[in-house]
């Protein structure tokens, strides 16, 4: 059998070439250089200059060209069809490589060409002109342009794919089986029926469809019985942006969609699913004939949309109310242009998943989570692909893993998995084996189709899965239906089934901890940028409910739209090239002058009708009254109870602090801390618990310097020997103090290499917290900047803050699972406590925490040099602070210190008005600490204003609003702002019942 296996693979790749015949007919070439277009229509017949045969293009990185391209079709092939194939002299990976969009004489969109997708299927008689649009990627190259042009033998091709298919077949089977004995012995009887004595003579011909007929016979057509099957979708993974800039994906996505109708238009049975609402509002924008195409196989029922979310965003770094705003904005698109209710998360190739996405998925009306991206854990293998997912309050929701990969004779499957899918025989089967859950289900999803430019399925995975349809002896049959189809008959068989898994918490990613750090202007543009917003929201609320100032929600709705589209999984986590962050940093701004915009119009309106006499009117952004530090006339003051989500007017005072500062000594009244020569800190008295707050003989703010060589993706990883080399950043070169109204410090200034790193340590009259205000000029290379608190606790958990409430995670490495999360992402705090005491580490722009032991050590800086050889160099501004505390973390008042630090009091003058606005004033208060109102706005149909508020010390909570103006009717929402009941108000006060961690949607008119 084994020279009979040789024999049939040899005839097959015989075969491979000769369904094709070369046309050989003259073919002019001219092009015309220019930069990305701004239709589709080719540049004037004048612009064009004629292409030499050995001329080259593409010199430089991120070009772009228009070809021209005339032939004449000779008389013996009129009517054949023929395939147009382009050679560009370039291998590699589909992102790099050189991609270009066809046109015809009369401007239609025909087909993209790319590595996968080299050929063009016409059937044009006589004369033909063709316009190639190109790009050359962004790196330089010198790249061809060769065309030719090939009349296609179908009866051949079908034999080609009739014989591979078996034939890749035979490598999954042991060569002892009876399975692999029935295939070889059918190929042998179907090649031994070739003629290929002369290749292309009528006697071939005939004989390959005498061949092609009998393995329909003996092996497509035979009735087995399918007891089990994998659905195929086609699919495209397009990332926003990475090694590309934003501008390119919006012609990626033309790129790939043209390829698919193409495709569809020769492949009845073709489906494909394509999420991310920003992509099909590109295409919309750019290419409204190929839109119109899209939205019509979406009618016919051959194109899925899905995803729920305006991009792929990231899970980790995003605020809750940002991953709301990603469902909202991208439900509503696919609702509004395509009339279909998305209910599938889409997310294949984010970086972790946040604990608090079961709930938010749940109440936005998103049933499934999809992804594949855990299968890349470093160590530890996911033990379910198909389970239910309870986050931090409980909620379940239904997920899915996808589990492509090849599989290997002899092999057991591996735990990585991909999203990029070939639908070969050997992926396939590949597929069934990997997945788990085989006692609950008998299907596996399957997504096929190059990536990222790649252009999605091309032909030879469609050929495979025509013969895929029922299973070859030993293999696994395949169709192609929608992933929301499957998980609709998935969900039925789930019911009630108790073989069904449960997990619960976070899905963390064991890979690409570095994105937690890395680009940290990004992550801090980003942070700033959604509590700015909520703040524009908030005031322009105030505007128009006490002074009839319109809500600008045009304005506002382009502005979320820039923020979530930043949020993508490779910008925000910093995983992109240069040029992205270059845009991004210009977008922020525009951001920021937009939004400072909004807020200055409100708040214009609003001061001018206050009636005061004092000095400043000082804004609350959040739902508890707050007391805090504002800068005023070079100066800071403590200020406040300043009312909820309101204002309050009032005039500041200078006086003399109550700090102390001694020799390497600062002292208040809530600590007295205490320096070493090179003023790292080497004493915490806590004077209210009459406590030291470090282990003896340990320092706080420690600055680290680790060397940081991750073994295989460098922005985007932190690897597990991090920690093997590490350096004390103590070089001192001054120490100054200082002080004002509200407290006084140390301006620290340190040397390290090329970079200088100043901070001013601050503590305060009236706040129970350590301050590092700091700002770095930083010129370093894989380096990791860490700075540690180490604290006098026993604990062997800690609880880090999250979206809409907090999550804990082992402080130890007892097993597997806990070794591997050496570096976790929080956002505003992590905190360290025993029952009785505590340290809360809290941050204004920082993600990654490394919390192990004793120690509390944040990830400042990390400056890799791939795929961005300048990531992080420069200036960095941030502040971290600490906050000792008595009691756990629930007793403590960490987490109203977190938003006041992220999200602080708003300082405007005031313009002694006379009118009829109160001097101080609520819009709207919640009488629990543990719950926080984060968001007040206009409903996004214009219909009343929408507070979104949620639990956030895990307890079940009786509370109530008390609000500010007249409400005439109050209703329980969903995320989407769909009602769920009505409310009951009282006096102006709606009273609630939170459960714990539960995020909770009003709208009020």
């Amino acid at each position: 059998m084994e020279f009979t296996h040789k024999k049939v693979k040899r005839i097959t790749e015989i075969i491979s070439p000769l369904g094709w015949t070369e046309i050989k007919t003259p073919v002019n070439i001219a092009f015309c250089p220019c930069d990305y277009k701004s239709n589709n229509t080719p540049p004037d017949e004048s612009e064009f200059v004629r292409f030499e045969k050995n001329g080259i293009w593409g010199t430089t990185p991120d070009s772009h060209v228009w070809f021209k391209v005339d032939y004449t079709i000779p008389e013996e092939y009129s009517g054949t069809p023929y395939d147009l194939f382009v050679n560009t002299s370039i291998g590699g990976w589909d992102g790099t490589n050189p991609e270009f969009i066809v046109y015809d004489a009369s401007g239609n969109m025909l087909q993209a060409l790319d590595r996968n997708h080299n050929s063009l299927r016409l059937e044009s008689r006589g004369p033909v002109t063709l316009y190639f649009y190109g790009y050359s990627s962004l790196k330089k190259a010198n790249l061809t342009f060769i065309l030719s042009l090939r009349a296609v033998n179908e009866t051949v091709v079908k034999l080609y794919y009739d014989l591979l298919i078996p034939v890749q077949t035979l490598e999954l089977l042991p060569s002892y089986s009876s399975e692999y004995a029935n295939i070889l012995r059918v190929l042998d009887d179907a090649v031994n029926l070739l003629d290929l004595r002369i290749p292309g003579s009528p006697e071939f011909l005939a004989s390959a469809a005498r061949a092609s007929a009998y393995l329909e016979a003996e092996l497509y057509r035979k009735n087995r019985t399918d007891d089990h099957k994998v659905i195929c979708i086609g699919h495209t993974h397009i990332d926003i942006a990475w090694l590309w800039t934003v501008a390119q994906t919006r012609e990626k996505a033309q790129r790939s969609f043209a390829t698919v109708i193409a495709l569809m238009k020769r492949y009845p049975e073709y489906k494909f699913m394509s999420s991310q609402a920003y992509l099909y509002k590109t295409v919309k924008e750019e290419a409204p004939e190929l839109y119109a195409e899209i939205k019509k196989m979406i009618a016919s029922g051959r194109w899925e949309v899905e995803g729920a979310m305006w991009v792929e965003a990231d899970n980790n770094l995003p605020t809750g109310e940002s991953l709301v705003r990603q469902i909202i904005y991208g439900k509503r698109f696919f609702r509004e242009e395509f009339g279909v209710e998305s209910r599938v998360l889409w997310l294949p190739d984010a970086f972790g998943y946040s604990a608090a996405l079961p709930q938010i998925l749940r109440k936005s009306g998103v049933d499934w989570f999809v992804t594949s991206k855990i299968g890349w854990n470093e160590l530890n293998k996911m033990p379910y692909d198909l389970f239910v997912w309870r986050g931090i309050d409980g909620t379940p929701v239904n997920a899915y893993f996808l589990t492509a990969q090849d599989k290997k004779l002899g092999q057991e499957p591996t735990k990585t998995s991909t999203y990029n899918g070939k639908a070969t025989p050997a992926q396939i089967n590949g597929t069934w084996e990997r997945f788990q859950q085989k006692d609950v289900i008998d299907e596996a999803l399957l997504t096929f189709g190059y990536g990222d430019g790649g252009g999605g399925p091309n032909e030879e995975m469609l050929e495979t899965l025509r013969r895929h349809r029922h299973a070859l002896p030993g293999g696994t049959a395949a169709e192609i239906g929608f992933a929301g189809d499957f998980l609709r008959r998935t969900e039925a068989k789930m019911a009630n089934n108790p073989r069904v898994p449960e997990w619960r918490g976070e899905l963390y990613l064991e890979f690409h901890r570095g994105t937690y750090t890395s680009i940290a202007k990004n992550k801090r543009n980003n942070r700033k940028s959604e509590f700015l917003a909520l703040d524009a929201e908030l005031l322009a609320t105030l505007a128009e409910l006490l002074a009839g100032h319109p809500f600008p929600a045009g304005q506002l709705r382009k502005i979320w739209e820039m923020i979530l589209t930043n949020q993508f999984h490779d910008i925000l986590p910093g995983s992109s090239i240069k040029e992205v962050y270059e845009v991004t940093d210009r977008e922020y701004n525009e951001i920021r002058e937009a939004l400072e915009g909004i807020i200055n119009d409100a708040v214009s309106v609003l001061v001018d009708r206050i009636k005061t006499d004092e000095e400043l009117i000082v804004f609350n952004p959040h739902s508890f009254d707050a007391s805090g530090i504002i800068e005023h006339g070079g100066d800071r003051f403590f200020v406040g109870p300043v009312p909820a989500k309101g204002w309050l007017a009032l005039t500041p005072r200078a006086k003399k602090t109550s700090c102390v500062i001694g020799e390497r000594r600062l002292e208040n009244d809530f600590f007295l801390i205490e320096f070493d020569r090179t003023y790292t800190i080497t004493r915490i008295y806590d004077k209210r618990a009459c406590r030291e707050v470090l282990p003896a003989g340990k320092r706080a703010n420690e600055l680290r310097v680790h060397e940081d060589f991750p073994y295989k993706y460098d922005a985007w990883d932190i690897s597990m020997y991090v920690n093997d080399k590490v350096y004390l950043l103590d070089q001192l070169e001054s120490a100054e103090p200082f002080s004002d109204s509200a407290g006084a410090g140390y301006r620290v200034t340190r040397r390290w290499g090329s970079s200088t790193i100043v901070q001013n340590i601050r503590i305060y009259d009236d706040i129970p917290t350590i301050d590092f205000e700091t700002e770095a000029d930083w010129h370093e290379h894989h380096q990791l900047l860490r700075a540690a608190f180490p604290a006098d606790v026993n604990t062997d958990r800690a609880t880090f803050d999250i979206q809409f409430g907090s999550i804990e995670r082992p402080t130890h490495k007892n097993t597997p699972w806990d070794r591997m999360k050496f570096e976790t992402c929080a956002h505003k705090y992590a905190d360290l406590s025993d029952g009785g005491y505590g340290i809360s580490l809290m941050n204004d722009c920082k993600y990654g925490y490394d919390v192990h032991g004793d120690t509390v050590c944040i990830s400042l800086i990390k400056c890799a040099t791939h795929p961005n050889p300048d990531a992080d160099q420069g200036r960095h501004v941030f502040t971290y602070s600490l906050h000792p505390h008595a009691g756990s973390l629930a007793e403590s008042d960490t987490q109203k210190l977190a938003y006041l630090l992220n999200h602080p009091l708003r300082p405007v003058a005031a313009r002694h008005g006379s009118g009829e606005l109160p001097e101080s004033y609520s819009l709207v208060s919640v009488d629990s600490d543990n719950i926080f109102l984060e968001t007040v706005k206009k409903a996004e149909n214009g219909d009343g204003y929408i507070l979104r508020m949620y639990e956030a010390k895990n307890k079940l909570t009786r509370f109530c609003l008390h609000f500010g103006f007249d409400v005439r009717s109050a209703t329980l929402c969903d995320l989407l702002e769909r009602p769920v009941s009505e409310l009951r108000l009282e006096n102006n006060t709606l009273c609630l019942v939170a459960k714990p961690f539960e995020i909770l949607t009003v709208r009020v008119n």
